[in-house]
């Protein structure tokens, strides 16, 4: 017999679902995906029942997978964060749920702007004030939506909507209640300026509950939807970022946690909030409880490899045939020098030289000698330029970068992690999962519970082999004149851009 703990991973476009022994083991896994709505340019929602529908199959898909006589102790949740679900008095949604992406509240965004300062809702919520988080979501169904606002009795997200279906309570998070701009992160609570702005009452949001705390348990009418044992412990889990960071191991000063997929995501442990707002992140309470968390994104600079790989490598004529391909790619990138021979890749998206031109990149320096594996080297080295400068400008503003813990797709390639600790001069751990969000909702479960003490001792519990990679000196050396290189290129082509901007207006 084995002891189970669960994590729910409820994201963007899918669910998955990961039961662990708990010494860290995955027993079951499963996953189910769900859809964008996009009724209008600049919308995207996502139905509630959908993310209802997913979490229930995936978790019958790992009840199942498991063996009659193991026992689930607990679970929690790591969710999407910033995706607005307004319910009324019976608990279904008015409204379909308003995703983190939508660019609808541009007037709402306007008018906050005009009653409250841009420092005070960056410092008090620890994001700038932008279009597409809930408290621009929740004025503009005030002002566009009247009817459905009136039936609303309570605005909730990803997390809570969930485990109110599992438990029958609801509660909110921290880590994704800094998500919303209506919370007050330096307090930890609701802030009462910012609901008013919204047009929402105290009432009206759900109870502020530290991450790792049991919210209630498993109801007779989820229990018997899907399959876990009436009863069983629902744990408050955290965005889902922040479950990552606990995942693999990343709770301390000085430890990064990247994030590899279409976005690179950084999460840094800041002594303080003040460090990580003066760096250009968005700050937030860590799920480790007296502890700060700070993010930044370069946003979609992992499509970049995902276009090589379909125009030089073949990918769009290989159907589901990938693997082999990113295999070849990484040998071949593998074989080329440090450097490429001054062949320099400008990201498509995400990098300090698309500030005018999204979307557009490309290669400098290019020659006949050239092959493509040295073009995929420049694309890996391209996009590790542009993390080093991230990490020098989270340095300057006292974020302190000393192990970066990477998680995703690069970190699965035999060449890439090696590249970013050259060229980032910085010790780079790849942990033992590529999942490390479920796995850390799970760690926080086992705390919740009672299992774990606290999540450093959950993640201690749970590790496996972690691999170290250090910065090779001689090809540090290299890459000390390759990003500068590459640095006044960013800054050469973002003033080429500014001037052909100004000239078309």
């Amino acid at each position: 017999m084995a002891d189970v703990l669960i994590g729910l991973d409820v994201g963007t476009t899918a669910t998955k679902a990961q039961a662990f022994s708990v010494d860290g083991r995955v027993l079951a896994a499963a996953s189910g995906g769900y859809g964008l709505i996009t009724p209008r340019p600049g919308w995207v929602e996502q139905s509630p029942d959908d993310l209802i529908r997913a979490a229930g199959e995936t978790l019958r898909q790992v009840l199942g997978q498991l063996e009659s006589h193991d026992r689930v102790l607990g679970l929690a949740l790591s969710s999407q964060g910033g995706t607005t679900i307004p319910v009324g008095a019976d608990g279904r949604p008015t409204y379909n749920a308003i995703s983190w992406m939508d660019q609808r509240g541009e007037t709402q965004a306007r008018r906050v702007r005009e009653v409250l300062s841009a420092d005070y809702i960056h410092t008090t919520t620890g994001w700038p004030l932008q279009n597409l988080l809930p408290l621009q979501h929740i004025a503009w169904l005030r002002d566009n939506c009247r009817d459905c606002f009136s039936a609303t009795r309570r605005f909730v997200f990803v997390n809570d909507f969930i485990g109110h279906w599992l438990s029958g309570e609801y509660a909110m998070d921290p880590t994704s209640a800094g998500i919303t701009q209506l919370f007050n992160i330096l307090v930890g609570d609701w802030e009462d300026r910012l609901l008013a702005v919204a047009g929402v009452e105290r009432q009206q949001m759900s109870p502020i509950v530290p991450c790792g705390l049991s919210i209630g348990r498993v109801t007779a009418s989820a229990s018997a939807e899907i399959g876990l044992p009436e009863g069983t412990p629902v744990v408050n889990g955290a965005h889902d970022q922040y479950c990552a960071a606990v995942g693999a191991g990343v709770m301390r000063p000085g430890e990064v946690l990247l994030s590899c997929g279409t976005a690179w995501v950084l999460l840094a442990v800041p002594d303080t909030p003040d460090a990580g707002l003066a760096a250009q992140m968005a700050v937030g309470r860590h799920a480790i409880d007296g502890r700060w968390g700070a993010i930044r994104s370069l946003g979609g600079v992992g499509t970049s490899v995902e276009w090589l790989l379909d125009t030089v490598w073949g990918g769009r004529d290989a159907g589901q045939a990938r693997e082999p391909l990113y295999r070849a790619m990484n040998a071949e990138a593998s074989a080329a020098v440090p450097g490429v021979d001054g062949l320099r890749f400008y990201p498509l998206a995400g990098g300090h030289a698309n500030t005018y031109g999204p979307g557009r990149g490309g290669f400098i320096g290019l020659t006949l000698s050239h092959s493509r594996g040295d073009m995929a080297r420049a694309v890996m080295e391209g996009i590790a330029f542009e993390l080093r400068w991230v990490i020098e400008e989270m340095r300057t503003a006292g974020v302190a970068v000393s192990n970066l813990r990477m998680v995703g797709g690069a970190s699965a390639s035999p060449v890439w992690p090696q590249i970013v600790a050259d060229v980032a001069n910085v010790e780079v751990t790849l942990p033992d999962t590529r999942e490390a969000a479920g796995r850390g909702a799970a760690i926080l479960a086992g705390v919740g519970i009672g299992l774990f003490a606290n999540p450093e001792a959950g993640y201690a519990a749970f590790a496996g082999r972690e691999t170290q990679l250090q910065p090779q000196p001689e090809h540090v050396a290299r890459y000390e004149d390759a990003f500068e290189s590459y640095r006044r290129g960013a800054l050469q082509i973002e003033a080429s851009q500014t001037r052909c901007t100004q000239r078309t207006q």
